[in-house]
């Protein structure tokens, strides 16, 4: 618990101190177009997740609450890799199951080199894993969660000025497995979906982002970030 307590506040005291003028912000995956060369992010972000799931005789939902701190690299040509640490919860309805926040953690790579006409739209290539735990009263839950996804980003307004922004939209492959401790295991009903997002700049390096789920899962997830 103590340690639960210090990663969280150090995450909030990280947003406010880096980021003073807006207290939280948005973006998933944390910059959809990928990073240069050399180039890296760091991102705290704010998340809800819905997914239908079934299990022997249940079919129901899994809702799931998350804050994670996330960082990226950019290898050039298109491709970077990214890996995200936080806490998270589950709970399921039509069952006394209720869980606390526990450990997340994920990652992902990334290749965005195709250039749609020469560019500035791109299409990109995602492939991601995430797990974690979350536990009431003694009894257990391990998600995890496959995903590939693919998407078209362009970029609007002028690079490295206040104000551009990133429009993107795609389509995601993704598989969720929750093995429950004391009572059947569920898998998600759903696997196709479809998502779409912005990354705003205020600033060449600090960016805010919002991205939206649909249909695999029904999601939420704001960030506020630095690139550098």
């Amino acid at each position: 618990m103590k340690v639960k307590t210090v990663v969280l506040m150090t995450i909030a005291a990280i947003t406010i101190t880096a980021l003073p003028s807006i207290s939280i912000a948005a973006a998933s995956g944390g910059l959809a177009a990928p990073l240069n060369d050399g180039q890296g992010l760091f991102g705290v972000s704010l998340g809800y997740v819905r997914r239908d799931v079934d299990g022997g005789s249940y079919d129901g939902e899994a809702a799931s609450r998350r804050i994670y701190m996330k960082g990226a690299f950019g290898f050039g040509e298109g491709l970077d890799a990214y890996a995200f640490l936080g806490f998270a919860d589950v709970d399921y309805d039509k069952t006394d199951f209720s869980g606390s926040l526990g450990e997340m953690v994920g990652g992902g790579i990334r290749y965005g080199g195709l250039l749609l006409g020469g560019g500035p739209a791109r299409v990109v290539l995602d492939l991601q894993l995430e797990y974690f735990l979350s536990d009431d009263g003694g009894d257990e839950a391990e998600i995890t969660t496959k995903s590939i996804s693919t998407y078209v980003v362009q970029e609007f307004g002028a690079a490295g000025r206040i104000g551009y922004f990133y429009p993107y939209a795609g389509v995601r492959l993704s598989d969720a497995d929750y093995d429950n401790e004391g009572f059947v295991n569920f898998d998600s009903s759903d696997h196709l979906g479809f998502f779409g997002g912005a990354d705003y700049f205020v600033n060449p390096n600090v960016f805010f982002s919002m991205e939206l789920h649909i249909l695999d899962e029904e999601s939420m997830t704001i960030t506020a970030g630095y690139r550098f």
